[in-house]
């Protein structure tokens, strides 16, 4: 039996009973395996039928999912559950008044007036949580993904609720503790704009610690800020036992509901309060006492199609733009500089996907490239391979960049050969992450695939960062065409007739000289 088809025939035994008691033994439950945890999100928003927008009904399984967990944490507040010394510590992250709890909802299914509960209950819940939660659910429009007939409203709802309860969406045991299943299985149901191995790669690369605060100026769903904070908790973790979430994470995103959507998917994460802002980075920058905020790692893979008002660059009051001004077509130099200038001065790193074309465009860019080479900035230079993006064909890289270096060499790979073909196209996987983090690690030269350039070739092309300039292809034998085949067989098969009859010779006279003997 299929998962979807297990946990569809799971829900007859939960209609005729409320949710069960929490168990009172402190042992903490294994991790629920992905495809469980996925299977029931799936499950559940599969009886919304979509809706007035695309991803109306995800933003609504998403946001009952967040209620669900904050409301299955209350459980673990109990003083009369026992706690164990070497448990996790108990974090309560979120206030859940008893109208706006999970439980009491799944309770009242079946009686009128389900829409209106739940979206009650969210705003209740919206209103005890103001820091966390505040204009989070009215960004995301969650009426959109029910029917607009109330009666329809209340049974599409119902079924809701039931298959939110399946067991393997059961979080009370956790103490509060984030379940890393919650966000794989999120990430699978968000639009993947970003690379699973991509984002991992970035937050390997300028490898994010614990309280070091992280930035994204172009964060659109969340994606990459999702990856720099599981990379600090599971380094965290490889310590000593992981403690409340204490990640720092910003970002900037201009689409408002797609801030709100990353919002939504680090608070399913664990994430404490995310500090994100629907504003334009390069036109209202983060402030912190009238100063640009300085970030210790900053990661960005932002559209490929990106524009700006190069206008304000010679007014900017913040100096960000002091190296050049790229033109109105090619956003992303502007973003690489302003990224520089929030970085903190010492241990500030950066990451950011770009088009080919920042790496080696003439004019103002060059000589913009040319004043990150001469401040020793650019630590690796990596180009992904084509289409890695879905919609777009452009030639991408990842660019790395750190304020202080401790060389001024730049390693450049080829990541192209790493790709493996998935449904559709090209796709960067675990593996090959893992692949090009320990060739980045070990910064050496590597035939066809990593380039170590030093400052002279550096300075002798003129700042041209193209991954192709450094990493040549590996020159290969020619393949050869059939009649030579036939030929090399030819004159093969000949010399091994005239070194048996040599041999032959040779028994010949060896079997006459033993015969004359005796």
């Amino acid at each position: 039996m299929s998962a979807l088809n297990l946990y569809a025939a799971m829900t007859h035994t939960i209609h005729s009973s409320d949710l069960p008691a929490p168990r009172t033994n402190v042992t903490c439950r294994l991790r629920p395996d992905v495809p469980a945890t996925l299977a029931a999100l799936v499950h559940a928003r599969d009886a919304l039928d979509g809706g007035k927008r695309p991803d109306a009904d995800t933003c609504l399984i998403l946001s009952l999912l967040l209620l669900k967990v904050a409301s299955d944490a209350t459980y673990y507040g109990n003083p009369d559950i026992p706690y164990s010394p070497g448990e996790p510590p108990r974090c309560v992250p979120y206030s859940v008044p008893l109208q706006a709890r999970f439980d009491t909802l799944f309770r009242q299914r079946h009686a009128e007036g389900n829409g209106l509960r739940v979206m009650n209950a969210l705003r209740v819940f919206t209103l005890a949580n103001p820091r966390k939660l505040g204009g989070l659910f009215p960004t995301l429009k969650l009426e959109d993904a029910l029917p607009d007939d109330p009666l329809a409203r209340d049974a599409v709802l119902l079924q809701v609720l039931e298959r939110l309860a399946l067991p393997a969406l059961d979080f009370r045991q956790q103490r509060g503790v984030p379940r890393p299943d919650v966000g794989d299985a999120v990430d699978a149901l968000l639009p993947a704009q970003v690379p699973a191995g991509v984002s991992w790669l970035m937050a390997a690369l300028t490898h994010p610690c614990a309280d070091e605060a992280v930035y994204d100026p172009s964060c659109r769903q969340g994606a990459v800020l999702r990856a720099a904070a599981s990379w600090m908790r599971d380094e965290e973790s490889s310590i000593g036992p992981a403690g409340p979430a204490r990640y720092p994470l910003y970002g900037q995103e201009a689409d408002a509901m797609q801030c709100a959507v990353a919002r939504l998917r680090l608070l399913l994460q664990g994430t404490d309060t995310p500090r994100l802002f629907v504003r334009d980075p390069l036109e209202e920058p983060l402030l912190q006492d009238g100063e640009l905020q300085r970030f210790h790692v900053a990661l960005a893979c932002p559209p490929l199609s990106l524009k700006w008002a190069p206008a304000q660059a010679s007014h900017d009051p913040y100096f960000r733009f002091l190296q050049g001004v790229p033109s109105r077509q090619w956003a992303h130099t502007a973003l690489i500089q302003h990224m520089l200038a929030t970085l903190e001065p010492v241990r500030g790193r950066m990451a950011i996907v770009v088009p080919h074309g920042v790496l080696f465009r003439d004019g103002e860019e060059a000589r913009i490239r040319q004043c990150w080479l001469d401040a020793n900035l650019v630590d690796m230079v990596i180009g992904l391979p084509d289409r890695l993006f879905a919609g777009a064909s452009v030639a991408t890289a990842l660019l790395v960049l750190r304020k202080v270096r401790r060389h001024d060499a730049v390693l450049f790979v080829d990541a192209r050969g790493l790709a493996t073909r998935g449904k559709r196209g090209p796709r960067l996987g675990d593996q090959a992450a893992r692949t090009l983090h320990r060739l980045c690690s070990e910064r050496r030269t590597v035939p066809g695939v990593a380039y170590l350039a030093s400052s002279e070739e550096l300075a002798r092309n003129a700042g041209n960062l193209s991954v192709a300039r450094y990493v040549q292809p590996v020159a290969r034998c020619p393949a050869a065409d059939l009649a030579t085949l036939r030929a090399q067989r030819a004159e093969l098969s000949a010399r091994f007739v005239a070194l048996q009859a040599a041999l032959n010779a040779e028994l010949d006279a060896l079997e006459r000289e033993l015969s004359d003997l005796t």
